[in-house]
């Protein structure tokens, strides 16, 4: 989850711009409550706060934020638990700061397709009888519901997380929800297996117990085969643009030899390769390097992008330097290791784009990369509409020469 900002609501109006009869309690979204353009500028306002706070970011340009053209009904990507209430099964988002769960009828920000098979997927388990996971005692077997949307497709699949593998109740669910939406883009539904007492949603195991385990999807001249473990941004359209940003801050990319380092299956490394460059794509997450070495196949990028499988530090390490022209780096919300930000001021590269979901700890990390790294521009790119979430993206350039390798 992106790290929230703090937004000063003291100017915003006090009429309701959406109607949403959740909002409040439900922790989904935290801005239905203004305007879309005060939202903006809120946003705005927090984020150039938080930059012109820091001695070594103040003489950085802060670009106008790149909004939302669709500020509801965005989210391509649902994870929801399962719990009982007092009418039987339940299914939404937590109230803010509880367990407790919002039984959702509708929603202002998830796509709607994605809303009508939760419901009817909740309708169908109550009929079969399905076992809800209780995690108190730990006893049931129905955790949560995941279902996504493909990019350019609109293929659809579903997924079920559960504590016991191979329940047949579970099983008929499936087969019942196949056959419900299977003329309605819905491709296959897959078990997650996930026995442990956690907060953790997913599990280890997979497996697939109707249809296919994979949306096809397309975006920005790109084909992808995505299983639904694999980690996509929620907000197709706002990633776009968010990629677009990435190989502006490069430009021109052609030629130009670049490491994606925090790769996850390659958004960002097959859209600069399929512009020109040739990327070595870093990546921990075995399973999500397996899934870009595919995509780069299907792309026909297999000569121009190359998949490692390793955490961010010694991948970098292992890249040779001698000709390097850039990094994009995109870590979890924790932000860059101390070796990381070493070993990136050490490198010959000249550009280095940061991608960040934590406005914090993109602020600290810029300001451990100077002196030898300089911010040149940064801005805020509004992945989370109507939420007090914020995705930014800065370009740091190289203060002097340096001589190839950490």
């Amino acid at each position: 989850m992106p790290k929230r900002l703090p937004l000063d609501r003291a100017t915003a109006s006090t009429q309701a711009a959406v109607h949403c009869p959740h909002f409040g309690p439900c922790g989904g979204c935290s801005m239905l409550d203004v305007r879309y353009t005060e939202e903006v500028g809120m946003k705005e306002a927090a984020f150039a706060q938080l930059v012109r706070g820091s001695q070594a970011l103040r003489k950085a340009r802060i670009l106008p934020m790149l909004r939302a053209r669709e500020p509801l009904f965005y989210r391509t990507a649902l994870k929801v638990p399962f719990g009982h209430g007092e009418a039987g099964i339940v299914a939404g988002f937590f109230k803010r700061r509880t367990h407790t769960i919002v039984d959702l009828a509708q929603c202002a920000i998830q796509h709607p397709t994605l809303t009508r098979l939760l419901l009817d997927v909740k309708r169908f388990a109550a009929a079969i009888g399905v076992s809800i996971y209780d995690e108190h005692t730990h006893r049931g077997v129905l955790r949560h519901f995941l279902a996504r949307v493909g990019s350019g497709t609109r293929e659809l699949l579903a997924g079920f997380v559960v504590r016991d593998a191979d329940d047949e109740a579970v099983r008929e669910l499936a087969q019942a929800t196949m056959e419900a939406w299977g003329g309605r883009g819905l491709v296959g539904v897959v078990e997650n297996v996930n026995p442990e007492r956690t907060n953790v949603i997913l599990g280890d195991r997979t497996h697939t117990l109707v249809g296919r385990g994979h949306l096809l999807e397309e975006a920005d001249g790109i084909r992808s085969r995505t299983p639904l473990e694999a980690f996509v941004q929620v907000n197709a359209a706002q990633a776009s643009t968010l990629y677009r940003e990435v190989a502006r801050l490069l430009a021109p990319v052609d030629g130009k030899r670049i490491v994606d380092l925090y790769s996850g299956f390659g958004p960002i490394a097959l859209r600069l390769a399929h512009a020109g460059a040739r990327v070595v794509a870093i990546e921990r997450n075995a399973a999500a390097v397996r899934e870009g070495e595919l995509a780069a196949s299907d792309n026909g990028l297999s000569e121009r992008v190359t998949f490692l499988a390793s955490d961010a530090d010694h991948g970098l390490r292992a890249t040779d330097a001698q000709g390097l022209d850039a990094v994009v780096v995109d870590p979890p919300r924790r932000g860059l290791a101390p070796g990381v930000i070493a070993t990136l001021k050490a490198l010959a590269f000249e550009r280095l784009v940061y991608v960040s979901c934590n406005p914090e700890t993109f602020v600290r990390d810029l300001e451990a990369l100077a002196p030898e790294l300089r911010v040149k521009e940064l801005r805020g790119v509004d992945l989370f509409p109507r939420t007090d979430h914020l995705e930014s993206i800065a370009v740091l350039e190289r203060t002097a020469a340096r001589t190839p390798g950490p």
